[in-house]
């Protein structure tokens, strides 16, 4: 099966750094190129950020990783994808997902996520489509709204999560998946499952909507120290992870590991799991991530693709805890792993 490729972080360094990278990604092969759509933690507003790497590239796919509808409202999602499509020549898609950095000092609470990416999911296609939509639901509302100027009516938009429910909400009625940090067969194969579910559900097959795997990854010549740059982040994805996936993705693995993660996610408590080794080994983190020497990511990789999933979006660290110097992954993982695959 061919696999292709796209790279995915937050816009913390200056944005010519950012455009840089961008087209660096564009040189080495990869096609997509997205941005976390967050803020307070230093990054940059994703939609200038997207537009400077539009100007800046001539292939490459671009777009937020994720949106969500509560800090940026279904009609100003739309408009803004529209208008990112637009500058880039054709190039944008969006990503939806339940959210949550910056909440707090918003003061936006994440209510219903379902409800809201469902009723987003229509209005935001709606728009696109070009059509003059009125809609009244639990979450939003609009009427009579438009967007009144020439758009690509089919703009991909995908969901990307981590719960049952959104995955089963992407196969009824988006154009793609993200399966946000599973990275081996079982997990993976859980997560199509919901997504096949909800395709069922929408009067379509699974082969209608595109499934992207999205990692966490390092790769290095000591296999150690890729393990150590992913670890705080895959730590708290599955902090943040339904427990209702616990026993499915867990599978073969000690099952202590629930009630750890259960209390800390219990107790809020983020140091625990991040300094834990008893629990989360280098085993659990790999089985969570494409990290390691190259040949370690290059199987990976071929797990992955090997349960059907055809696309692979990389989230890039060079080092614990950091958002910098995304370079030091993404030009050796091109040289030494997609060359291979």
């Amino acid at each position: 099966m061919m696999v292709d490729f796209g790279v995915g972080l937050a816009p913390v360094e200056p944005l010519k750094k950012v455009t840089w990278l961008a087209r660096k990604a564009e040189e080495l092969g990869y096609n997509y190129f997205v941005h976390a759509d967050q803020r307070f933690n230093g990054e940059r507003d994703v939609f200038v950020t997207l537009t400077a790497d539009a100007l800046n590239t001539e292939k490459i796919l671009l777009g937020p990783c994720v949106s969500d509808p509560y800090s940026r409202i279904p009609g100003m999602l739309a408009t803004a994808i529209g208008s990112l499509d637009e500058v880039s020549g054709g190039r944008a898609l969006l990503t939806l997902g339940a959210g949550g950095v910056g909440f707090k000092q918003l003061n936006l609470e994440r209510e219903h996520p379902n409800t809201a990416l469902r009723e987003a999911l229509v209005i935001v296609k709606g728009l696109l489509r070009g059509e003059e939509v009125t809609f009244s639901g639990k979450m939003f509302k609009v009427t009579r709204a438009k967007m009144n100027f020439e758009c690509r009516k089919d703009i991909p938009v995908y969901i990307a999560s981590r719960s049952p429910m959104n995955l089963e909400l992407a196969g009824e009625l988006a154009d793609g998946c993200l399966l946000a940090t599973y990275a081996s067969p079982e997990q993976l194969e859980y997560a199509i499952a919901r997504v096949e579910r909800g395709a069922k559900k929408g009067g379509r097959s699974l082969g209608d909507v595109k499934l992207i795997a999205w990692v966490y990854t390092s790769v290095s010549d000591e296999s150690a120290k890729a393990i150590s740059n992913v670890r705080p982040f895959v730590t708290q994805a599955l902090i943040n992870t339904s427990p209702e996936m616990y026993s499915a993705i867990f599978k073969g693995l000690k099952q202590e590991i629930v009630p750890f993660l259960l209390k800390c996610r219990e107790a809020g408590d983020m140091r625990a799991a991040h300094e834990d080794r008893r629990y989360l080994t280098d085993e659990v983190i790999r089985r969570f991530s494409v990290a390691g020497t190259p040949e370690e990511c290059i199987e990976k990789v071929t797990e992955i693709a090997s349960v059907g999933v055809g696309t692979i979006w990389i989230r890039p660290f060079s080092a614990p805890y950091s958002e910098l110097e995304h370079e030091k992954v993404i030009v050796p993982f091109a040289k030494q792993v997609m060359s291979k695959v």
